[in-house]
């Protein structure tokens, strides 16, 4: 028992002097988990402006007799505010909330921008490259404008075509390859650059741009260039999408004053162009993507292609995209994006309506504030609650988030 007690001291000692000689250490303490979201606590001024706003925005709501909404709002990197108001289709229970599935109607357009500036990001694309190097049968009435109109010009609806140029050809549901090689036949109006007309069917022009060059479908590269790495779980952009998904909102026009706003059919208008018309998402998801439109995502986009799709690049002189923002006279298009300046605070934003359904998001890059709002039916009313809104944010305001934790 003794001999065994010696060699096992011996061996001991023999393990100690090895560590000392070699300098080895035990292993160290596994990091300490840093506190994540669930511990941030929302600034109280915060809390009490997000509580009365939607207070008023549940007034109004009802006021106007909009059957269903949803909200999302960002702040600093945070989703501070997402929720969902009244129900899925009139006469029925189902609530709306923040998964719910609406169209986008035209803020797609703004999908298709971002989606151009990942590629050019990726060295696929450039912004001043000329359509005709992807798509040979894009052709105007002048040939000589047809060479000079580059990819900026389609996303600032700038090409010289006149405004709606086939819109009817897409709502009669052709496809883009039957109505690409009609543009030859519209008169021009402008030469490129030089005057802003709003388009859809040129505009659309894009998807085959991204199509040809990198030899994948416009519905994929939006799936695996943007919904996935977002995590954006309910956006789709087919017809099918938004058909399968069992929380979908119904659209809804107005009938009359007895019977107020019907349901109406999901129709297959602007599938056939996505990009002008065609994405669906929930409030959840527009959440990740402004985020990712206010810069916290660099791993999705950069900051430069970013920047890129707010410059100013046609300007309107005139209120109709700025009548609900005091003295604000005048407004521009970037690449997919209406800019304006709030007195100071730049705000990026773009409205969208298709088969009885209206969105609108705006966001404040400098603020780091955003708001997206989805409704199942045509009314003005988010366009006359967003102004107020970030007014309430600007630079110039108290109302700041805070990172404390519990």
């Amino acid at each position: 028992m003794t001999r065994i007690l010696s060699f096992s001291l011996l061996i001991a000692a023999a393990i100690i002097g090895y560590l000392a000689f070699t300098d080895a250490k035990p292993d160290p303490e596994p990091p300490k988990p840093v506190p994540d979201d669930a511990e941030w606590v929302m600034d109280e001024s915060m809390a009490r402006y997000l509580a009365e706003f939607e207070e008023t925005f549940k007034a109004g709501m009802n006021e106007k007799k909009i059957p269903g909404a949803s909200i999302v709002i960002v702040k600093d990197g945070r989703v501070v505010f997402q929720k969902g108001f009244g129900v899925r289709e009139n006469g029925k229970p189902q609530r709306v909330n923040e998964h719910t599935v609406f169209r986008l109607g035209s803020v797609s357009k703004g999908f298709a921008s971002v989606l151009t500036g990942v590629l050019a990001d990726e060295g696929i694309v450039s912004w001043d490259d000329p359509v005709t190097n992807y798509v040979k049968d894009f052709q105007l009435y002048d040939p000589g404008q047809t060479g000079r109109v580059r990819i900026r010009h389609l996303l600032s609806h700038t090409s010289g075509l006149p405004r709606h140029a086939y819109t009817n050809l897409v709502e009669d549901g052709l496809s883009m390859d039957r109505i690409i090689p009609r543009l030859r036949e519209v008169p021009l109006i402008a030469k490129e650059g030089e005057q802003l007309a709003y388009q859809n069917a040129t505009y659309s022009v894009i998807e085959k741009v991204l199509e040809n060059q990198t030899e994948s479908d416009f519905n994929t590269l939006l799936q695996e260039k943007l919904f996935k790495p977002l995590s954006m779980d309910h956006a789709s952009s087919t017809y099918e999408g938004i058909r399968e998904a069992e929380n979908r909102a119904l659209p809804h026009v107005y009938v009359s004053r007895s019977r107020g706003r019907a349901p109406i059919s999901i129709s297959r208008k602007y599938y056939n162009a996505v990009s002008s018309g065609g994405i669906n998402a929930s409030a959840s998801d527009m959440g990740k993507w402004l985020l990712m439109l206010t810069g916290h995502h660099p791993e999705v986009i950069s900051e430069e292609s970013l920047n890129k799709l707010s410059e100013p690049i046609a300007t309107l002189n005139n209120r109709r995209f700025s009548r609900h923002w005091d003295d604000v006279n005048r407004s521009y298009y970037g690449l997919g994006w209406r800019v304006l300046d709030n007195h100071g605070q730049k705000i990026v934003y773009h409205g969208g309506y298709v088969n009885g359904y209206r969105s609108e998001i705006a966001f404040s890059p400098e603020d780091g504030t955003g708001i997206c709002i989805l409704i199942n039916t045509s009314s003005s009313y988010p366009l006359e609650v967003i102004p107020g809104f970030f007014n309430h944010f600007r630079s110039d305001s108290s109302i700041t988030t805070s990172d404390q934790t519990r």
